[in-house]
């Protein structure tokens, strides 16, 4: 079986060898390049020739399916810029071309480098991409951060550290910023365009994405880093809904009592999820007291 790697990338010179040496094991690189303005397009063909060309639009997703058309592999692995196969990983996708099978794609799980470390609290872990698929079984949206459409089953590989794709995501907290500005202002523009779409309060918007992440997703876990990312990825979900304000010159929620009764709910959800977690580790009478703190949200 003949395998194929994808990788589309934009100004990732900083990035892309690393990525590059990772997936020589391939019987052939793909490199479709989103025109960028440094070094991508050289570090490129040092390992493949088969370097091709797709206008930007800021994001991956339209130029997927185009980079899938440029490979000629039974199998098609996709790789991102900023990602590593490990050689365990390496290993484990070869075994499984030498298995005969009627699954069509494998997502695999995938370990995110954030601020220096690998995160795998607030929803960060196992993280499951599709990313090797059998030819002509995988169709890709155009919408950002979209999932694609894949024709026949599909099997998770385990979520080990061991087999998991590297991905160096945001390095700086400057990055992180930078992709939050791009990203929310894609998004915006696609919201717009959907008739029916209501302008949510920016306080809910931020206490349904900070509580979920911060408790329900363990966030809390992980410390200053797992904290720190759910404020941030709250914040995201606010300037997202700005942006939507923005374009919308909506005033529903410009009343006080609106933000006042928000207030209040965020309040009472916070005391709730912080009950919660005391009674994680609580003993004796203190059980009673944090499961009655919890029930009243106090």
């Amino acid at each position: 079986m003949k395998l194929s790697v994808v990788i589309t990338a934009k100004n990732a010179a900083a990035t892309l060898e690393r990525t590059l040496k990772s997936v020589q094991f391939a019987d052939e690189i793909v490199v479709v390049d989103m025109m960028s303005s440094d070094t991508t397009k050289q570090i490129a063909l040092k390992f493949t020739d088969k370097v091709f060309f797709t206008p930007d639009v800021g994001y991956v997703e339209p130029a997927r399916n185009f980079s899938l058309s440029k490979s000629s592999g039974d199998w098609i692995l996709i790789v991102d810029a900023d990602e590593v196969i490990p050689p365990a990983l390496r290993d484990h996708l070869l075994q499984l071309l030498k298995v005969e099978s009627d699954v069509s794609s494998y997502s695999i799980a995938r370990k995110n480098i954030i601020f220096g470390e690998w995160v795998q609290t607030a929803g960060w872990w196992p993280d499951y991409q599709p990313r090797l698929f059998k030819r002509g079984k995988v169709l890709w949206s155009d919408t950002i951060h979209s999932k694609p459409t894949i024709d026949g089953t599909f099997e998770k590989l385990p979520a080990t550290a061991e087999l998991a794709l590297e991905h160096h995501n945001y390095e700086t907290l400057s990055e992180f910023v930078q992709r939050l500005d791009r990203y929310t202002s894609i998004a915006t523009d696609v919201t717009t365009q959907k008739p029916g779409i209501d302008l949510e309060h920016p306080i809910v918007v931020f206490r349904r994405e900070f509580l979920q992440r911060l408790f329900a997703l363990r966030g809390i876990e992980g410390g200053y880093r797992g904290v720190l990312l759910a404020l941030l990825q709250g914040f995201s979900e606010v300037v997202q809904t700005a942006k939507f304000w923005e374009v919308k010159q909506n005033n529903l929620f410009g009343a006080k009592t609106d933000s006042i009764k928000e207030l209040h709910e965020l309040r009472a959800q916070l005391a709730y999820w912080i009950a919660d977690e005391e009674l994680r580790s609580a003993q004796g009478l203190q059980v009673l007291v944090w499961r009655v703190r919890r029930k009243f949200r106090i």
